[in-house]
């Protein structure tokens, strides 16, 4: 119980941390943000000042781009949503505490044989609402989106949050249709964070899951992954 608490209390800890200036420099065609714990999306303009808990959608045919502290540039391509806590670095402690309250949520309900552990929910928001609020289940075309944002965070080096709502999405929709694909972004990740214990974890359970029949027809993907394996076991060894 006191591990559970010492996690739940560093993590939040971690998100009072001052956040980066995010502005919206540009859009084009369909693009909404959702403000807070507000559920509307509603449409939004150039020159706006993008909050800690917002998330933005890209629709279709539709592109916008965001600076980051004045500096970085993020192109945000079509039908993508991207949520604003996540488009920052963390360190590798934050991500390691990230991942076990992760761990915990994914504990179904009645295995929990304490009432103070934090209840699963269907947690789609930023961070704070992540702690706080039980969100509306996305659909599966928005958790989609939500699996191409995560792809632009990887390509934009966001590795820990990449992994991060990978994991959210999928154990919100289990049965959704993307092969791989988005277990070994994952794995990618975590591999990129620097967290190898954790990344061999994720290709190893990739290999073992006897649901992904995709890679018994791809022979050069599973010798990609066992390649991997190998340079983990490695590492884990040094």
């Amino acid at each position: 119980m006191k591990k559970i608490i010492l996690v739940v209390a560093l993590i939040l800890g971690f998100a009072i941390n001052i956040f980066a200036d995010i502005k919206l420099l540009s859009t084009k065609g369909d693009v909404k943000i959702r403000r807070g714990v507000s559920e509307q999306w509603q449409q939004i303009k150039a020159g706006e000042i993008l909050n800690y808990d917002d998330a933005i959608f890209i629709g279709t045919k539709s592109t916008a781009t965001v600076s980051i502290n004045g500096q970085k540039k993020i192109a945000l391509p079509e039908k993508t949503i991207v949520e604003i806590s996540d488009l920052r670095f963390l360190t590798k402690e934050e991500l390691l505490l990230k991942l076990a309250m992760d761990r915990i949520i994914a504990v179904p309900q009645q295995d929990r044989r304490d009432e103070l552990m934090p209840a699963q929910t269907t947690v789609i928001h930023g961070e704070k609402k992540s702690e706080t609020l039980a969100a509306v289940k996305p659909t599966v075309e928005n958790a989609l989106k939500m699996l191409n944002g995560a792809k632009l965070l990887f390509d934009n080096k966001f590795y820990g949050t990449c992994a991060l709502r990978v994991r959210e999405v999928l154990r919100i929709h289990p049965t959704i249709e993307t092969g791989i694909e988005y277990k070994l972004l994952t794995a990618n990740s975590l591999e990129k964070a620097e967290l190898y214990d954790e990344a061999l974890s994720e290709y190893t359970a990739i290999l073992n899951d006897a649901k992904i029949d995709s890679l018994r027809d791809r022979r050069s993907d599973r010798n990609i992954i066992e390649k991997k394996i190998e340079v983990l076991k490695k590492k884990n060894q040094q």
